[in-house]
């Protein structure tokens, strides 16, 4: 269960992919944080303003550094006869050395 402090969290970093016009992952940023409980656990441990965003126009990908570990979301996007589509793709990398 994540608290209220967390969900706020959370809803931060949905605005913040919002602002860089990435706004449209909310339904896969939501999933991949019901998924990732240890993801949610380092966001919660960490204070918002020490979480580090980026976007790449180059791989059109958006992510966020914290702690030990980076989250992208790569963003592939196309248009066929049902119209505009996009599938995002989530990486993480584990700087920690742990596996």
């Amino acid at each position: 269960m994540i608290d209220e402090k967390t969900a706020q969290k959370l809803q931060k970093i949905y605005e913040v992919f919002q602002e860089k016009e990435f706004g449209y992952l909310k339904e896969d940023l939501t999933e991949f944080f019901q998924e990732r409980d240890d993801v949610v656990q380092k966001i919660k441990d960490v204070k918002f303003n020490k979480i580090e965003f980026f976007t790449s126009p180059e791989t059109n990908s958006i992510g966020f550094t914290l702690q030990d570990i980076q989250v992208e979301f790569f963003v592939e996007t196309g248009e066929d006869e049902e119209g505009p589509w996009y599938e995002a793709t989530a990486e993480i990398l584990d700087f920690s050395g742990e596996e």
